[in-house]
């Protein structure tokens, strides 16, 4: 059982991929009773899974973020760990999106991520120094530019108020930080080394004093 456990913890990304794969062939099966907000959830997902993969090759987005950045031995970890809380975060919020989409500020909720992410790979470049493209950035830009065109859409096709944002912009918040405290408790780290570690990179990159 444990040497099953170990498994499905080093291939986090697969599983995660495979229900993704779940919801595509349940898509394929219904596509025209579709809602936009669901067609339109299922085309970030897609973009994401993609950007999993992209930031995972060779531990170049981890390397930045968990060893540059956080200053912690990612390599000494038990395979997967690193990406646990980030796989169930994922699969949680989208399946819900897909589940509920007469509830729009959950779709609200995954446009705001996959614009976020395109933020963070830009920013990613300017204070890591990096000379080429951060890891990720090309699928992180294709999510962020196919969610501005959805939320577009979804303007023109529905008809609902500002609250929706509200709920989503809280939703987003906490469900990232829940997604943070399950990280740090699976590394067995804590809040305060990483932000002592983030300000002390931020400390060094700009040359200001702590």
């Amino acid at each position: 059982m444990k040497k099953f456990g170990l498994f499905l913890l080093k291939n986090n990304v697969q599983w995660m991929t495979f229900c993704f794969l779940g919801w595509l062939i349940w898509a394929a099966c219904n596509w025209n009773n579709l809602e936009l907000a669901q067609k339109i959830t299922l085309g970030i997902y897609a973009f994401l899974i993609a950007h999993e993969y992209e930031e995972g090759y060779k531990d170049r987005f981890l390397e930045l973020m968990a060893g540059r950045l956080m200053k912690i031995n990612y390599k000494a970890l038990t395979p997967g760990l690193t990406h646990l809380s980030q796989a169930i975060y994922i699969t949680t919020i989208f399946s819900l999106a897909l589940l509920f989409p007469g509830q729009l500020w959950l779709t609200f909720g995954v446009i705001i991520l996959a614009i976020f992410e395109g933020y963070v790979h830009n920013m990613g470049i300017f204070l890591f120094r990096l000379r080429g493209l951060s890891p990720g950035w090309w699928t992180a830009m294709g999510m962020a530019a196919f969610a501005i065109w959805g939320l577009v859409e979804i303007n023109q096709a529905y008809d609902y108020t500002g609250i929706q944002w509200l709920w989503a912009t809280l939703y987003y918040i906490a469900t990232f930080i829940a997604m943070e405290i399950g990280f740090q408790k699976l590394i067995k780290n804590s809040f305060s080394n990483t932000i002592h570690s983030a300000r002390s990179f931020l400390s060094e990159r700009f040359g200001t004093k702590q």
